[in-house]
């Protein structure tokens, strides 16, 4: 296996926000809320007689041994739709066989003596048993191109122009359209009649293509609205670190969009323009050549994109295109009305009024071309039934994303800790509960979820088609990189937020090897539980509350979430190894990935036994 490639691709800048799975940066905290948030444990209890059975079902051994084969060269990385990740799927329902997990998957289609032909009344001739999978059929958008046509009619004269996509704008990327639609500027695309400014009043925005800036106006002038209100500066002129402590996880909710709120009144698509900036950046940026390291060599992997077959729900980001532009593309929609991009904006920003107008005689063509399959793939379901006559009727679900970013020709993207480590969790989980004499009293289900790192499309399937009531279902716990420590400069980045007078000796107390994130939902057994069954385990905990119903953040908690259901959701370490090749086996912590594994064992049975 070759290893250390350089997969993040180099974005330009102002065009994306990374969203990732890195806890947020928490605002000051006062003693109390530290000693609330952690929970250190040095010498852990003896584990009641209960649980033990189970708790030493979970070993180092079997964890890493299961873990290796999982991010093998064998399972080709576990792309969703895969040979690999087919394969691994198969080696996880061996497993649950062995161990006496019940399949939880769809029940297969009525054959045989049911309902063939158009019978009626016959009975099948053999009883129908779920399978271990919830298949999910993709739909998969490759080699996106997109072209750009700008006619502008000025008196009699009528002028077009061409752009393409990656040579002189930033395209994004979707099945094969062509969107043909009158242009409206907006300015900033700022709705705040309680502020006076409001740049949407009396425009209707449904079936055009909306021209905006970035931002908010007054950017650099410490007078303007959107400095002197801090509620505004939060909102559209947000502070964002750089590096990986800009990395968003769940908790609190996501950061307004302009983008969403625009594309809730309709718009055909939506044409960007930066703020500040020249265009000879956006140029440097569209033509910047990734030269391969010493260290880290770099493939240029053609980009995918999945979504579900059928499925009619809204985006992630919801609306029609969005696309980002020059100022040169900008000013030629504009040459009708005789201004430029910066013109407006200077008078946007001098007279603080809007200047938002139809574009009379401007209109915009935005055709896109793709290639478009479908691909197959599962969810991997099992179950253990609750040993109580009525409470096994309700389900409480553990889960992690199976998924990883697969191979491209020689390089594999093995995905030890991320999410090989969270798929074992759940496994030594099923394990363990299976070895139990005493089963919780309600039924647990054991959810392996396909197309995380393509959107969460697993648990969101799963969740809207689920194959036990969700309405039935009473929480949701959620492993995702569970296997890898904090090295020293690290963990001094993560518990800068704890370091505050009188909590000094309990934070240097905090262990690298010991330390992990724990987001749940607030006013839930989650948290009383947690720090409970951490006394039998050892860890050193960060709890993050997030409210019922929040869940934001780049991991199968969110779909949860979305659904009002209460969730726990461990993580450890983020590395440099995220999404790289180099992220494999002999690199994870064994001890601490493994009583992660049993913190999960021992609150989820509690909170299923409640």
């Amino acid at each position: 296996m070759r290893k250390r490639l350089f997969g993040a691709i180099i974005l330009i800048a102002g065009f994306v926000t990374l969203q990732a799975q890195m806890p947020p940066q928490q605002p000051p905290l006062k003693l109390e809320d530290v000693q609330k948030a952690l929970s250190l444990v040095d010498k852990p209890q003896p584990v009641p007689e209960k649980y033990r059975v189970g708790f030493e079902a979970i070993a180092p051994k079997d964890t890493t041994a299961m873990l290796t084969f999982l991010s093998s060269d064998w399972m080709g990385g576990r792309d969703t739709g895969s040979p690999g990740y087919l394969m691994a799927s198969d080696y996880v329902v061996s497993l649950f066989k062995m161990w006496g997990v019940k399949p939880a998957g769809d029940m297969p289609a009525m054959g045989g003596g049911g309902m063939r032909g158009g019978a009626r009344g016959a009975a099948p001739t053999t009883p129908r048993e779920r399978s271990y999978f919830q298949e999910i059929t993709f739909k998969e958008v490759s080699d996106v191109q997109s072209v750009m046509t700008i006619d502008v009619a000025k008196g009699a004269t009528l002028k077009t122009k061409t752009f393409t996509a990656g040579v002189e704008y930033q395209g994004g990327s979707g099945a094969a359209e062509s969107i043909t639609a009158p242009v409206v500027f907006v300015g900033y695309g700022i709705s705040e009649p309680s502020s006076g400014f409001d740049e949407l009043k009396g425009l209707n925005l449904k079936g055009k293509i909306v021209l905006m800036l970035t931002e908010a106006p007054g950017k650099d002038n410490p007078q303007s609205l959107f400095q002197a209100k801090k509620e505004l500066k939060d909102k559209y002129l947000p502070e964002r670190a750089a590096g990986p402590a800009a990395m968003r996880a769940p908790g609190g909710p996501a950061p307004f969009n302009k983008i969403d709120e625009i594309n809730k009144l309709g718009p055909a698509a939506v044409i960007l323009v930066a703020n500040a900036g020249k265009d000879v950046d956006i140029y440097r940026g569209l033509g910047q050549v990734r030269k391969p390291g010493d260290d880290r060599p770099i493939i240029n992997r053609p980009r995918v994109r999945l979504t579900i077959a059928g499925d009619n729900a809204p985006s992630m980001r919801g609306g029609g295109a969005s696309v980002t532009v020059s100022r040169e593309i900008a000013n030629t929609i504009l040459e009708g009305l005789g201004q430029t991009i910066d013109d407006l904006k200077k008078k946007i920003e001098t007279t603080m009024k809007p200047a938002s107008q139809d574009l009379a005689g401007a209109k915009l063509t935005l055709a896109t071309t793709s290639k478009t399959k479908l691909v197959k793939c599962q969810n991997v379901l099992g179950m253990i039934e609750g040993s109580d006559p009525k409470l096994k009727e309700e389900y409480f679900v553990i889960g992690a994303h199976f998924d990883g970013l697969g191979r491209w020709e020689d390089y594999v993207y093995n995905g030890a800790d991320d999410n090989g480590s969270g798929s074992v969790g759940v496994m030594a989980i099923a394990k363990a509960v299976a070895a139990n004499p005493v089963k919780p009293k309600r039924t647990i289900i054991f959810a392996l979820w396909t197309g995380e790192e393509k959107g969460l499309y697993g648990s969101r399937y799963y969740v809207q088609n689920p194959t036990f009531s969700i309405e039935k279902t009473i929480g949701y716990l959620n492993y995702d990189m569970i296997s890898r420590a904090f090295d020293d400069a690290a963990l001094a980045r993560s518990v800068r937020t704890y370091n505050v007078p009188g909590a000094e000796e309990m934070v240097k107390k905090i262990r690298g090897d010991r330390y992990v994130s724990v987001n749940l939902t607030a006013g839930t057994d989650f948290i009383p539980l947690t720090r409970e069954m951490n006394k039998y385990v050892g860890l050193d905990l960060a709890l993050r509350e997030n409210a019922l119903g929040v869940g934001s953040g780049g991991s199968d908690h969110a779909s949860f979430a979305a659904a009002k259901l209460p969730f726990v959701y461990y993580m450890a370490a983020m590395t440099t190894d995220y999404h790289q090749t180099s992220d494999s086996i002999e690199k994870i912590n064994p001890e601490l990935f493994n009583k992660i594994c049993q913190l999960g064992y021992l609150t989820s049975f509690a909170y299923a036994d409640k």
